[in-house]
């Protein structure tokens, strides 16, 4: 049976049919219980600041519509908040595989071959990450004394997101490697 195991917000097993190996993605997973409640806490925190936003554009509309005096501040903090959620839902639908992909043809190999281009594909987008975390810190660095126009807090703290993105991004890469690595093992034992 073909098919991928991906954790849910609340630690329940998800099946999601894409084409990969449905045992051999389980068994990491379950030996890495410090990984799972990391990850459950970046989903949290991605639901926070998702809460955080809708409220402050709630107040935002409020304030502009029926007491015709709007703020700047929860302006600038919602476009703040929304870079933020935007790459901390991009590094969690890379480990959800949920991103759009063209893998009508992987489906159509063997296996082996189907789990190889899986670790190719990481290592590609750790490549990719490496670069985000490297060149992300320097404009953190660049970045630490400007400050925002209406909330007046660091430019640095917005930028933080590209290189917060990339270590996730190599962490959650680093997992699919190791589900592939022993997919590879499994085939073997069988």
């Amino acid at each position: 049976m073909r098919g991928h195991i991906a954790l849910g917000i609340e630690n329940s097993l998800i099946m999601k049919s894409n084409g990969w190996v449905m045992g051999a993605t389980m068994e990491p997973y379950k030996k890495m219980g410090m990984f799972n409640i990391f990850n459950t806490l970046v989903k949290w925190f991605l639901v926070i600041l998702l809460g955080v936003m809708a409220s402050l554009s709630f107040y935002q509309v409020v304030m502009r519509y029926v007491f015709n005096n709007a703020s700047s501040w929860s302006e600038e903090l919602v476009r703040f908040l929304f870079i933020w959620c935007s790459f901390i839902a991009a590094a969690i639908g890379i480990k959800e595989h949920i991103h759009i992909g063209v893998d009508i043809f992987v489906k159509l190999l063997p296996e082996k071959i189907a789990n190889l281009t899986e670790v190719l594909v990481n290592l590609g987008i750790m490549f990719f990450s490496s670069y985000m975390v490297y060149y992300g810190w320097s404009v953190v660095m660049v970045t630490r004394r400007q400050l925002s126009p209406a909330l007046r807090i660091p430019m640095s703290w917005v930028y933080l997101s590209i290189p917060a993105m990339g270590v996730l991004l190599l962490l959650y890469c680093s997992i699919e490697i190791v589900n592939a690595v022993g997919s590879f093992k499994e085939e073997e034992r069988a």
